[in-house]
């Protein structure tokens, strides 16, 4: 098996470490004021061409393969030490835009993703809820068709760039059929009549975009805007595996970067009398911090390279890196704190942030226990693991 990356695959990660880089510094006040400047940031990765990386060519993405995606990402997220830059890359080519592509209506495709691709428009997912969090059997945002129209109520929560995003593609629940069959999704404009856009809590990490709500209030959209109806929810989970696989090189790409702080300060902070990084502890911690980075790395190229068309990452791979990578990385970014000494709890230096967007990434994408659900119920499929209660 060649692991070698293309010449044209190094080059992505090239430009990419670089565009990173540009944003760096600034990482520090976007955490700082929980606010970053989404559309400057949304700009800039655009002039660099980052939008619509795996969107067909067709409607003018890039047609560039998930792998092409990971690389990217990854070195993005390790460059720029915090999660902004990304954003666009993900709305551009995450699992938003990705759905509507798995949609019958060639209507619809032509509607939204050109200008998707070309980032006049952004496209959040909008699937957790208050009451059910990553238990998606039990959503209660309803549709209900209506003559020519949907029409929407519920709640949505922890929506990564909601308030930012000009379309939102909404799961619900269709003619209160019970279950992941009755799921279904429908494209849902931000500015629509009956929809409010809220900025939701502050984070301990991920800070400087909004984790915002959703509300569906006799929201009406039309019928047209249907993405897949109920019965297509293992479809449609196809391209939230998207999101999984984002999340994974989120948390590869910050690895490296508390990889690289630890040891860059190492390597200059003294202590009796030499570097640090010559004491046996330290460079010990430094090879155990690697070696996990790299089966990190193996387990999100697996997953990225098994992807259907070079698309839409499959299942079980992209879950098992997502669940490795966010319980692993608090680990790591532990001990690249403890590296620091007193200087890795002091807030002008980046670890103690990166440690902070580590704790909130073991959340995001999915909690471990549902995707613990989820890999046993791929590896014994002649198993029922029944969550619900009986009667």
């Amino acid at each position: 098996m060649d692991f070698d990356f293309s010449p044209d695959q190094l080059a992505l990660q090239t430009r990419a470490t670089e565009a990173g880089l540009e944003f760096r510094d600034r990482a520090r006040q976007w955490d700082a004021e929980d606010s970053a400047p989404y559309r400057e940031i949304n700009q800039r990765m655009g002039e660099l061409g980052f939008f619509g990386l795996t969107m067909p060519k067709e409607y003018g993405g890039q047609g560039k393969t998930a792998l092409d995606y990971l690389i990217a990402t990854s070195a993005v997220f390790r460059a720029s030490q915090t999660w902004q830059p990304c954003e666009p890359l993900f709305c551009t080519t995450g699992p938003g835009p990705a759905m509507i592509l798995l949609s019958d209506s060639e209507e619809l495709k032509q509607k939204y993703v050109p200008a998707i691709v070309r980032g006049e428009m952004g496209c959040a997912i909008a699937l957790t809820e208050p009451q059910h969090g990553s238990d998606l059997n039990h959503l209660e945002t309803t549709a209900t068709i209506v003559g020519d129209e949907i029409v929407l109520n519920g709640d949505k929560s922890y929506v990564t760039g909601a308030v930012d995003n000009e379309l939102y593609a909404v799961f619900a629940r269709f003619d209160g059929i019970p279950g992941h069959r009755g799921i279904g999704a429908v494209v849902v404009e931000g500015d629509a009549e009956g929809v409010t856009l809220e900025r939701g809590p502050s984070f301990v990490g991920l800070r400087g975009l909004a984790h915002g709500n959703v509300t569906l209030r006799n929201a009406r959209v039309p019928l047209r805007n249907l993405i897949q109806g109920p019965g297509s929810f293992a479809r449609l989970m196809t391209a939230f595996n998207l999101e999984r696989l984002h999340n994974a090189a989120f948390t590869l790409g910050m690895a490296e970067a508390a990889f690289d702080e630890a040891s860059n300060y190492v390597k200059q902070r003294h202590a009796f009398g030499r570097p640090v990084i010559e004491f046996q502890a330290t460079y010990h911690t430094l090879a155990e911090m690697w070696t996990i980075i790299e089966a990190h790395r193996l387990l999100c190229y697996r997953a990225a390279a098994t992807a259907i068309d070079g698309t839409f990452p499959q299942g079980l791979p992209v879950t098992i890196a997502k669940l490795f990578g966010g319980t692993r990385l608090p680990d790591l970014t532990v001990k690249a704190l403890e590296l620091h000494g007193g200087y890795g709890v002091d807030l002008d230096y980046p670890i103690q942030r990166i440690h902070r967007d580590a704790i909130s990434a073991i959340v995001a994408g999915g909690a471990p226990a549902v995707l613990r659900n989820s890999i046993a119920s791929q590896l014994f499929p002649d198993v029922r693991f029944r969550q619900e209660r009986d009667g």
